[in-house]
Protein backbone atom coordinates (compact mmCIF):
# COMPACT_ATOMS: atom_id res chain seq x y z
CA UNK A 1 0.00 0.00 0.00
CA UNK A 2 1.19 3.51 -0.77
CA UNK A 3 2.56 6.06 1.88
CA UNK A 4 -0.08 8.71 1.79
CA UNK A 5 -2.83 5.70 1.61
CA UNK A 6 -1.58 5.12 5.24
CA UNK A 7 -0.97 8.40 6.27
CA UNK A 8 -4.78 9.32 5.29
CA UNK A 9 -5.56 5.67 7.56
CA UNK A 10 -3.95 6.83 10.81
CA UNK A 11 -5.15 10.34 10.21
CA UNK A 12 -8.92 8.97 9.78
CA UNK A 13 -8.32 6.15 12.99
CA UNK A 14 -6.74 9.13 15.23
CA UNK A 15 -9.27 11.52 14.26
CA UNK A 16 -12.98 9.18 14.35
CA UNK A 17 -11.28 7.03 17.42
CA UNK A 18 -14.62 8.35 19.75
CA UNK A 19 -16.98 6.86 16.66
CA UNK A 20 -18.59 3.42 16.70
CA UNK A 21 -15.90 0.78 14.68
CA UNK A 22 -17.84 1.03 11.60
CA UNK A 23 -17.60 4.69 11.32
CA UNK A 24 -13.52 4.70 11.00
CA UNK A 25 -13.73 1.30 9.02
CA UNK A 26 -16.10 2.32 6.05
CA UNK A 27 -14.25 5.46 5.60
CA UNK A 28 -10.45 3.87 5.18
CA UNK A 29 -12.07 0.99 3.26
CA UNK A 30 -13.44 3.52 0.63
CA UNK A 31 -9.94 5.64 1.02
CA UNK A 32 -8.02 2.35 0.13
CA UNK A 33 -10.92 1.22 -2.66
CA UNK A 34 -10.01 4.45 -4.56
CA UNK A 35 -6.43 3.93 -4.57
CA UNK A 36 -6.54 0.34 -6.05
CA UNK A 37 -9.12 1.65 -8.76
CA UNK A 38 -6.65 4.30 -10.06
CA UNK A 39 -7.12 7.70 -8.13
CA UNK A 40 -6.18 9.66 -11.26
CA UNK A 41 -8.96 8.03 -13.20
CA UNK A 42 -12.04 7.65 -10.75
CA UNK A 43 -14.47 10.55 -11.12
CA UNK A 44 -18.21 9.17 -10.74
CA UNK A 45 -18.52 7.49 -7.78
CA UNK A 46 -22.16 7.21 -7.02
CA UNK A 47 -24.03 6.39 -3.50
CA UNK A 48 -24.07 1.91 -4.54
CA UNK A 49 -20.47 2.14 -5.51
CA UNK A 50 -19.82 3.83 -2.34
CA UNK A 51 -21.59 1.86 -0.01
CA UNK A 52 -19.77 -2.02 -1.46
CA UNK A 53 -16.98 -0.25 -1.06
CA UNK A 54 -17.67 0.74 2.79
CA UNK A 55 -17.96 -2.45 3.60
CA UNK A 56 -20.63 -2.09 6.28
CA UNK A 57 -24.22 -2.88 6.17
CA UNK A 58 -25.46 0.14 8.67
CA UNK A 59 -26.99 2.87 6.18
CA UNK A 60 -26.68 5.56 8.96
CA UNK A 61 -23.21 4.69 9.97
CA UNK A 62 -22.23 4.54 5.79
CA UNK A 63 -24.01 8.18 5.58
CA UNK A 64 -21.82 9.43 8.51
CA UNK A 65 -18.59 7.96 6.61
CA UNK A 66 -19.82 9.54 3.67
CA UNK A 67 -20.31 13.20 4.89
CA UNK A 68 -17.14 12.67 7.08
CA UNK A 69 -15.07 11.94 4.37
CA UNK A 70 -16.51 15.11 2.10
CA UNK A 71 -15.78 17.27 5.28
CA UNK A 72 -12.76 19.78 4.58
CA UNK A 73 -11.21 18.25 7.27
CA UNK A 74 -10.37 14.69 5.69
CA UNK A 75 -10.81 16.29 1.97
CA UNK A 76 -11.10 13.29 0.36
CA UNK A 77 -14.40 13.41 -1.65
CA UNK A 78 -15.78 16.69 -3.27
CA UNK A 79 -19.82 16.08 -3.73
CA UNK A 80 -21.61 16.84 -7.17
CA UNK A 81 -24.75 16.99 -9.04
CA UNK A 82 -26.17 16.69 -12.01
CA UNK A 83 -29.00 16.12 -14.19
CA UNK A 84 -30.18 14.61 -17.20
CA UNK A 85 -31.35 17.65 -19.67
CA UNK A 86 -34.21 16.43 -22.16
CA UNK A 87 -33.72 18.62 -24.68
CA UNK A 88 -29.80 17.94 -24.77
CA UNK A 89 -30.61 13.99 -24.44
CA UNK A 90 -27.47 13.98 -21.73
CA UNK A 91 -26.48 14.43 -18.54
CA UNK A 92 -25.19 17.59 -16.92
CA UNK A 93 -23.65 18.61 -14.24
CA UNK A 94 -24.99 21.16 -11.91
CA UNK A 95 -23.63 24.39 -10.49
CA UNK A 96 -23.38 23.72 -6.32
CA UNK A 97 -24.23 26.91 -5.71
CA UNK A 98 -27.60 26.44 -7.55
CA UNK A 99 -28.28 23.42 -5.62
CA UNK A 100 -27.75 25.36 -2.36
CA UNK A 101 -30.01 28.41 -3.79
CA UNK A 102 -32.96 25.93 -4.55
CA UNK A 103 -32.55 23.78 -1.20
CA UNK A 104 -32.49 26.63 0.99
CA UNK A 105 -35.29 28.80 -0.70
CA UNK A 106 -37.26 25.78 -1.14
CA UNK A 107 -38.33 27.19 -4.11
CA UNK A 108 -37.71 24.11 -6.88
CA UNK A 109 -36.92 25.06 -10.21
CA UNK A 110 -36.09 22.70 -13.32
CA UNK A 111 -32.65 23.49 -13.56
CA UNK A 112 -32.78 23.67 -17.34
CA UNK A 113 -35.90 25.18 -18.05
CA UNK A 114 -36.56 27.25 -15.25
CA UNK A 115 -39.71 26.06 -14.87
CA UNK A 116 -41.39 26.11 -11.26
CA UNK A 117 -41.57 22.49 -10.14
CA UNK A 118 -42.62 20.04 -6.76
CA UNK A 119 -39.81 19.01 -4.43
CA UNK A 120 -40.70 15.61 -5.69
CA UNK A 121 -39.75 16.28 -9.25
CA UNK A 122 -36.92 18.31 -8.54
CA UNK A 123 -35.47 15.19 -6.73
CA UNK A 124 -36.15 12.82 -9.47
CA UNK A 125 -34.18 14.62 -11.08
CA UNK A 126 -31.36 15.84 -9.57
CA UNK A 127 -28.64 13.10 -9.27
CA UNK A 128 -25.98 12.87 -6.85
CA UNK A 129 -22.29 11.45 -6.75
CA UNK A 130 -18.68 12.31 -5.64
CA UNK A 131 -15.10 12.11 -6.77
CA UNK A 132 -11.72 12.19 -5.03
CA UNK A 133 -10.89 16.01 -4.35
CA UNK A 134 -7.82 17.15 -6.01
CA UNK A 135 -5.86 17.67 -3.11
CA UNK A 136 -6.40 13.65 -2.42
CA UNK A 137 -5.37 12.67 -5.91
CA UNK A 138 -2.24 14.94 -5.16
CA UNK A 139 -1.46 13.98 -1.76
CA UNK A 140 -1.16 9.92 -3.35
CA UNK A 141 0.28 10.22 -6.34
CA UNK A 142 2.92 13.02 -5.41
Amino acid sequence: MNYAVEEYIEKIIKALENYPNNIPMACCNIVKKIYEHDVLTVNHLTFGRLYDWAGIENHDEFNTALYLLVDPKFNVLDQHFEAFNVRKSRYEGLDNDFIHEVLTSREYIDPFTYESITEEKFNNLINIFFAPTLQFRKNLCG
